[in-house]
């Protein structure tokens, strides 16, 4: 059997994924049956204004509105933070444990430090609202409604420079 003729560790490392793969379709299977029956509590917050966008983790749910980002305790529902900054409504975001990046339609992109709230870094080169974006390490990508993609190289949240513009 192929499985057997593996090093010890690969077998460890194929059998820890596979007990994975297998707890996670259980959870699927009961999170389920608990939807069909009706097990699930719906617990409505009141925001105060339209949400354009939201990412949430295990810990926060980040929510962008008219010229703000509320950021909230996922457990307890508690509004933590209000980040004041952008002209207008904020259109995209996302988060990780250092920052949360957010475009608005006021055609920037903000970089905010998510222990403090303050902006430290506002990145201008879109023409119109800036609507998607995505970043990873090293990497952060705009969209606008200038119908250009921005790709930018990310030093440090202090430290992002334009690399391409996309048309």
């Amino acid at each position: 059997h192929k499985y057997l003729d593996m090093p010890p560790a690969e077998q460890m490392s194929r059998q820890f994924y596979w007990q994975l793969y297998h707890s996670a379709c259980r959870d699927i299977c009961s999170l389920k049956a608990n939807w069909r029956r009706g097990y699930y509590t719906i617990t409505r917050v009141k925001i105060g204004s339209w949400v354009w966008c939201l990412q949430c983790n295990d810990d926060k749910i980040v929510t962008g509105h008219d010229n703000t980002i509320k950021v909230w305790d996922r457990s307890t529902l508690q509004l933590l933070k209000v980040l004041e900054g952008h002209k207008g409504g904020v259109c995209c975001l996302q988060f990780n444990e250092e920052v949360i990046i957010s475009g608005s339609y006021d055609h920037t992109v903000k970089v905010w430090d998510i222990q403090t709230g303050q902006v430290i870094n506002d990145l201008h080169r879109h023409k119109k609202a800036v609507n998607s974006l995505k970043f990873r390490t090293d990497t952060l990508v705009t969209g606008s409604g200038d119908e250009t993609v921005s790709v930018w190289k990310i030093v440090s949240p202090t430290d992002i420079t334009l690399r391409m513009t996309l048309k």
